[in-house]
């Protein structure tokens, strides 16, 4: 297996454990913190981040990916997960190819952006596609879309660093020379 291979399955690993973590995070530990709030959305923030960094095709199926593996930890269904991701993917493909900003800024505004088409979206497909609908809700859902805003500010900041820490070739470069060193050494 190449290096680059490596580093690759290495950093989806490390970011299906991270998406672990803030599903954990969301339905685990906060309700039992703050519970007059609802949590914020770290994985939809992440599945942002993620649309943002990664090459288009491989950003839907890990998203894809992400929307199944969330599916263990809430009660919503396969199909109220993929089928707002796939539009908000849509919505937020088509902005980030039409305006050229980058940073936090456009990370910030594409936060509030995706957030609102989910929530507006998850609502309108629960109508089309459950028996059952989901309520509006439309405080509870606004009050979402603000704690995302809030939280993806600071988010940013460190899935940029992770991504650029799983990412580095000069990182990866200096740790193979190292291992390589201590490899000559550990024989001689």
């Amino acid at each position: 297996m190449n290096s680059t291979r490596l580093r690759f399955s290495f950093k989806v690993l490390m970011f299906t454990i991270l998406f672990f973590l803030a599903c954990g995070f969301q339905t685990s530990f906060w309700p039992h913190i703050v519970s007059f709030i609802p949590s914020p959305q770290i994985w939809l923030i992440i599945m942002i981040f993620l649309l943002i960094r990664w090459p288009p095709l491989l950003a839907i199926f890990y998203i894809y990916f992400l929307g199944f593996c969330l599916t263990q930890f809430s009660d919503v269904p396969l199909k109220m997960i993929w089928a707002p991701s796939l539009l908000m993917f849509a919505v937020l493909w088509l902005i980030k190819n039409r305006v050229q900003l980058s940073g936090a800024l456009f990370f910030v505004l594409l936060t509030l952006t995706g957030s609102f088409v989910f929530e507006l979206s998850t609502y309108y497909f629960s109508g089309l596609l459950e028996s059952i609908p989901a309520q509006l809700m439309f405080f509870d859902r606004l009050i979402q879309i603000l704690i995302n805003f809030i939280f993806c500010y600071p988010l940013y900041f460190f899935l940029t660093a992770f991504d650029r820490f799983l990412f580095d070739e000069d990182q990866w470069k200096k740790s193979a020379q190292h291992s390589s060193a201590e490899a000559l050494n550990y024989e001689s």
